[in-house]
């Protein structure tokens, strides 16, 4: 037996190279769902600051507007006033008029914008009663001079008016710094949000690196896995085809030396066994033509008895030695001697075989032709024992140098793949097959009878 290959231990096992590759795309896809998630989850918090801010700056314009709308309306009934105080015209009240009706609301909104703001509830407080106070000396001018009275002048409602305008001015201060930390605020966030993307962008960028490098590692990995997969079949099949060798050349010894063994029990039986037979036999013919028995019954009687029984001896020695070495297949070849089988085969009258020999098989050497002799002796042997059949053909032919052997009978049949296991006449023949590279095939269905293929190289 020759020595089985060492392994290479320092190359990559190609199940480590398997579950590598399988490793990295999971760990990719875990990464690339994160990433997925957190920019998922950046992008809906980064939106959210963004509409909050938006609907800050908003409220703060409004707010803005409101307080300016507010400031024009003082300014509208104030003018009104004064064209009514200089032309008594009733015309110049309709923006006072306007104005007063509104201005109570807005100041009530104003209070309410304002009402958040630190440090403005005093000075709203004033701007509220300051508003109250103009609208009051306002309303006390206009009714003077409704009455036919001419004010000399508004010193009064001036000097409220220039307060008033200081202290609104303080409030549209509060609300433009609250405005600035609103702008602020939002410079912030939209700098969070730009980095945010950089920063998602950066390692989607490198997600993509990264899953470009794993797949070209992945292809480098697949490249070695095949290499080491087709040299460690290689060396498989290297190994297998040197174990074949081996099991053929074992087979061919083990059936070379079971024949060698058979030839020497034949020559033993006819050298020894025969030659005293034949000795015993002559002895016996001699004995009987010597003594006086011709006048004794029971002693002829019994010396007849004991010739028959020496010829029958000498008779089963030839068969047994016929069966261990075919003469005729050392004489006259293999389909001369699967003639005589077969005649002797239909001796016996339970099945009769029907056969067809190609000539030119006379010339195959001395070991296929009595491979190819045992073949169909065990075939026989078996349809005998086992087939119950009625008929059996037997046909060899020579086709393209090999020679073909088929055996087709009609008897119950069997399941090859329950049964082959168990029948080592089918192994042994499969094994002489084999010895020459041949082919070896059954065919069986129970109760559809058997048909053997035997195909060996006739050199």
């Amino acid at each position: 037996m020759a020595d089985s290959p060492v392994p290479d231990l320092s190359a990559p096992h190609p199940k480590a190279l398997r579950r590598l590759a399988r490793a990295w795309p999971h760990v990719l896809l875990a990464v690339g769902c994160a990433l997925a998630l957190t920019l998922l989850v950046a992008s809906y918090y980064q939106s959210s600051l963004g509409l909050r801010a938006l609907a800050q700056n908003r409220d703060h314009a409004a707010r803005q507007e409101r307080l300016m709308a507010l400031q024009m309306m003082l300014v509208d009934a104030e003018t009104g006033v004064r064209g009514y105080l200089l032309t008594a015209e009733p015309v110049y009240l309709e923006p006072y008029e306007q104005a007063i009706s509104k201005l109570q609301a807005a100041k009530a909104q104003m209070e309410q914008d304002v009402a958040g703001l630190p440090g403005v509830g005093e000075e709203m407080a004033e701007v509220g009663r300051l508003i109250d106070n103009k609208v009051e000396v306002m309303a006390e001018a206009v009714a003077a001079r409704t009455l036919g009275d001419t004010p000399d002048n508004d010193w009064e409602g001036k000097l409220v008016m220039d307060e008033l305008r200081g202290r609104l001015g303080r409030l549209q201060g509060a609300l433009a710094q609250e405005g600035q930390g609103l702008i602020g605020r939002s410079i912030e966030r939209f700098k969070l949000t730009q980095v945010t993307g950089v920063v998602l962008a950066g390692g989607t960028l490198a997600l993509l690196v990264l899953l470009f490098s794993v797949m070209q590692r992945k292809a480098e990995l697949r490249g070695e896995l095949s290499r080491v997969l087709a040299s460690e079949n290689a060396r498989l099949d290297v190994q297998v085809r040197a174990r074949t060798a081996e099991l053929n050349e074992l087979a061919r010894y083990l059936t070379d030396a079971r024949e060698e063994e058979k030839a020497r029990i034949a020559r033993e039986l006819h050298d020894e066994l025969g030659a005293l037979l034949t000795a015993a036999k002559l002895d016996a013919g001699w004995l009987g033509r010597k003594l006086p028995i011709k006048d004794d019954a029971q002693a002829a009687e019994r010396l007849a008895r004991l010739q028959r029984t020496l010829g029958e001896g000498i008779s089963l020695k030839r068969r047994i030695i016929d069966d261990l070495q075919p003469p005729l297949l050392k004489d006259l070849g293999l389909v001369e001697a699967l003639g005589a089988l077969v005649d002797q085969f239909n001796e016996a009258g339970d099945v009769r075989v029907e056969a067809e020999l190609a000539a030119g098989a006379e010339n195959l050497d001395r070991d296929r032709a009595l491979a190819l002799f045992r073949i169909v002796q065990e075939a026989l042997t078996n349809v005998r024992k086992y087939a119950a059949a009625k008929v059996v053909r037997l046909t060899l032919t020579m086709d393209g140098g090999a020679v073909n052997l088929r055996i087709e009978d009609d008897g119950r049949g069997f399941d090859p793949a329950q049964v082959a296991a168990d029948r080592h006449g089918l192994a042994g023949m499969k094994h002489r097959v084999q010895t020459y590279s041949g082919r070896f095939a059954v065919e069986s269905v129970p109760g559809k009878g058997t048909i053997l293929r035997v195909s060996i190289p006739a050199a």
